[in-house]
């Protein structure tokens, strides 16, 4: 962060972590955390407060979701044992191949133009005869 000269970075667990969703992650900059003690706007997501007395203590805040954070850490693990390179691969390889299989399954992909598929998200168009709310349902 300090080579790119930035103080806040935010991401959840779901994007290029090869994750479920369910994890908010920030990594705050020593600038950035003295600015908070000053800053007027109010704040309750993005207050680090909590954070910072419970982790001076060796403790969270909040109840943790312990199987995403070993999960998280396993991720972590995989991504250090690449270059960021290799790592951006595995995605486009992920990527390529879940359109492949949207295609070979005879569905359509919402994104039309290929320059915008992303290799972390891909959305499936619903089939005309299909509602997508009986999906959902039998979904969860």
């Amino acid at each position: 962060m300090d080579k790119w000269g930035v103080d806040i970075a935010i991401t959840g667990s779901q994007k290029a972590l090869c994750m479920p969703t369910g994890l908010g992650l920030t990594c705050v900059s020593p600038k950035a955390m003295e600015a908070t003690k000053t800053a007027q706007l109010k704040r309750v997501f993005f207050s680090y407060d909590d954070m910072g007395k419970a982790n001076a203590a060796g403790n969270f805040p909040y109840t943790p979701s312990i199987p995403l954070l070993y999960g998280l850490r396993e991720s972590i693990a995989l991504m250090k044992e690449q270059t960021i390179e290799e790592v951006w691969a595995r995605h486009e390889r992920f990527g390529n191949a879940t359109r492949a299989a949207v295609e070979a399954w005879g569905l359509k992909l919402l994104c039309k133009d290929p320059r915008w598929n992303s290799n972390s998200l891909t959305v499936v168009a619903t089939p005309t005869d299909i509602d997508s709310n009986d999906i959902v349902k039998t979904a969860y």
